[in-house]
């Protein structure tokens, strides 16, 4: 029998799932069973549901359920050949569970998820059980009072059983006129009980005949559900058991379909993707010179129009253009590119001493220089920047700093210690920047050459930010503007964060992105930073080779020795980097 399969973790990748509910559709009848099995794994969809149950666990016998029940009984044998045939055509297996009998038996058959039915969600510790098999439980909440609910939930989570539950809205009245569904529901159990780590599906019962039963499902995913609970039948004319709110084979793959196509649209808003680059290419214009002006004439507002030049657009906003100085005579038509205009650009040196992993890495000596100084020496190469600063904390751990700003020359300033995106910010004010290059302290390899054309770069293309690309690890900075990083200080969800300000400032949904690109050619595995305990063995090797022969070696220079001492490469080679972005919060409320 194939292995069990992480239906949680499935839907946690996945916007919508689609469960095959199956219900008591089959009739008792296990050769029905298969048909549906066979209907449901051709639909596209990974997931089938089975109702497991034993008489005593549904009705009384004084009861007309336990006749009906009793006619759509299968036996433990045949449940087990049900699941190893779905099992067979690679489907996930969920089952209603009713009681300890039924529960013992789903468990023996080694199901991949569990549901309990909302006639039990008063039944906490039976649920607790249920919770403790650590698989995928799904909670049906229709009717439920919300103290019921909100007792369940705290009980459950105070046994810390809450990691893998979805709670599951929609009532079953065979079926269930529209009217009686609830879109909001969704949305109001998420807003209430999000925070305990649970999940919100939708069990859908709107009749199967209504084109509704596609188009409330669907709905419900826009909403919120990830989970969408869905019944099938072969043929809604043979009229099997519970097929009033069910869709017939052809519809059912129809609507899986309409799912799988529809629900990535509901992924979280991401970069731009290449339609939305091109319709900007398209339609954006850009502004231009109205007439000939003067070097040193200050920019008006009637100055300018707007025109669409789809080859040389440039993303700038006349409101950042009114006021600026320009620095050479321009000519009517011409573009208002950054360049034209004066600008004071910088050179911003981040470093601190409270490091967790290579403490005191700032003031740590390769050759008798500190490994911050080392990168003063490499930045003072750069031909386009107006100065350099070194930006630290106000933290006393940090007044070594001070001392080296001094010794070397640069401007210093202090700032806070962890909102990184604030310190940047401060110190360009400070000194009257307006761009300025993003270097972090661990840089000691900084490539002058490359820089120096990230902001040439820059200035022409007037972008909020420009990358260098095809660069080793721990070379690739940034220049960008002022104003970009007072947005990430004053929008960051979270500052401690922003001492990561690039995995903000290349997402192009937030800030208009250029590119420079070297032509080198190196090993992709090159560190070329100052993390660890090898990062300084590295740089050690590094700058004994070149302090006699070449004290100037430039990034190409050392790319080409690399490639020669492959030796030297794997001294830190197998480290990786603290965070990626997809690890770290880094939303904007913007």
């Amino acid at each position: 029998m194939p292995e069990p399969v992480d239906i949680f973790g499935h839907l946690k990748a996945a916007n919508g799932c689609v469960i095959a509910e199956t219900a008591c559709g089959h009739d008792g009848d296990l050769e029905k069973l298969t048909q549906l099995i066979d209907s449901v794994a051709e639909s596209g969809t990974k997931l089938i549901k089975f109702q497991l149950f034993y008489l005593e666990e549904r009705a009384l016998e004084s009861e007309e359920e336990w006749h009906i029940f009793g006619r759509l009984l299968l036996q433990d044998e045949q449940w087990e050949k049900a699941v190893g045939y779905a099992r067979s055509r690679q489907l996930g297996v969920i089952t209603d569970v009713y009681g300890e009998r039924s529960l013992m038996l789903a468990k023996r058959l080694g199901v991949d998820g569990f549901k309990v039915h909302s006639e039990d969600l008063l039944n906490s510790y039976f649920i607790a059980r249920v919770a403790e098999e650590g698989q995928l439980l799904l909670i049906s909440v229709g009717g439920a009072h919300r103290k019921e609910l909100s007792t369940l939930l705290s009980f459950l989570q105070k046994k810390d059983l809450l990691n893998q539950v979805v709670l599951m809205a929609g009532v079953q009245t065979f079926p269930t006129p529209l009217e009686s569904h609830s879109l909001e529901e969704i949305s109001d159990l998420i807003r209430r009980y999000s925070h305990y780590g649970v999940k919100v599906g939708i069990s859908d019962h709107v009749a199967g005949d209504l084109e509704e039963a596609h188009i409330f499902p669907l709905m419900a995913l826009a909403r919120g559900a990830c989970v969408i609970e869905k019944h099938v039948t072969i043929d809604r004319a043979d009229e099997w058991t519970d097929f009033q709110s069910a869709l017939d084979k052809v519809e059912f793959k129809r609507f899986v379909q309409s799912v799988q196509k529809l629900s990535p649209l509901l992924d979280p808003v991401g970069p731009m993707n290449e339609d939305e680059k091109k319709y900007r290419q398209m339609f954006k214009k850009s502004p231009s010179f109205i007439a000939d002006l003067p070097k040193g004439h200050v920019l008006k507002d009637t100055d300018i129009e707007f025109v669409k030049d789809t080859q040389r657009a440039i993303p700038i906003s006349s409101l950042s253009l009114e006021g600026k100085a320009l620095s050479q005579d321009v000519k009517k038509g011409e573009l208002c590119k950054i360049s034209r205009f004066e600008n004071s650009v910088g050179g911003i040196i981040v470093a601190r001493c409270t490091s967790d992993r290579l403490p005191n890495k700032a003031l740590r000596k390769i050759q008798g220089r500190e490994t911050v100084a080392l990168v003063i020496d490499r930045i003072k190469r750069c031909k386009a920047l107006d100065c350099l600063i070194l930006a630290t904390s106000t933290d006393p751990s940090d007044d070594p700093l001070v001392e080296i700003a001094e010794k070397e020359g640069v401007y210093l300033f202090r700032g806070s210690l962890d909102d990184v995106a604030s310190r940047f910010y401060k110190a360009a004010e400070h000194y009257g920047l307006s761009h300025f290059a993003r270097i972090t302290g661990d840089a000691l390899l900084c490539d002058e050459v490359m820089l120096d054309k990230a902001v040439e770069s820059h200035l022409e293309s007037g972008c909020d930010v420009t990358f260098m690309r095809n660069m080793p690890f721990g070379t690739h900075k940034e220049v960008v503007s002022v104003d970009a990083v007072r947005t990430v200080m004053e929008k960051a969800v979270t500052p401690s964060n922003t001492e990561y300000l690039e995995y903000y400032l290349e997402n192009d949904r937030y800030f208009s992105v250029n590119y420079v690109e070297s032509d080198y050619r190196f090993d992709e595995r090159l560190r070329l930073t100052l993390d660890h305990e090898e990062d300084l063995r590295f740089m050690e090797a590094i700058f004994k080779h070149f302090n006699d022969t070449n004290p100037q070696f430039s990034l190409e220079d050392l790319v080409a020795w690399l490639g020669d001492n492959p030796d030297v490469v794997e001294i830190n080679a197998h480290l990786r980097q603290k965070f990626y972005s997809n690890e770290l919060n880094v939303e904007m409320n913007i």
